[in-house]
């Protein structure tokens, strides 16, 4: 679990040190998509990590999928409301890291369900 936080935190520094070197693409919600995704990536791997039966494991999966498809969607809405000019860059950031995030929770959960 505590590597998971690690690798997810020096990832969300290189992100953010790499967006800072781009100072062109530096979208007007940066820090808060940042944080927002680094938070909710956690929460739903501890939860997920904690879940020790296998068939359990899948339905709770699938359901915190459909939780943050919808939570991430109405997160982009707002975005793109408060900020119609930059509402390009944000939605492309976003979905960015999103990706980012998400591979390396599956990563982790991958090694964790294989070894258990």
């Amino acid at each position: 679990m505590i590597r998971f936080l690690i690798t997810l935190i020096l990832c969300a520094c290189a992100l953010a040190g790499l967006s800072l070197m781009l100072v062109k693409f530096q979208p007007s919600f940066f820090y808060q998509t940042l944080i927002f995704l680094v938070f909710s990536t956690a929460m739903i791997y501890r939860y997920l990590y904690k879940i020790d039966k296998p068939a359990f494991f899948v339905q709770l999966y699938l359901l915190t999928m459909a939780v943050k498809l919808l939570a991430y969607g109405a997160y982009n809405v707002f975005v793109i409301l408060e900020d119609k000019a930059g509402a390009a860059a944000n939605v492309v950031f976003f979905m960015i890291v999103y990706f980012i995030f998400t591979a390396l929770e599956i990563a982790f959960l991958y090694r964790k369900i294989t070894r258990g």
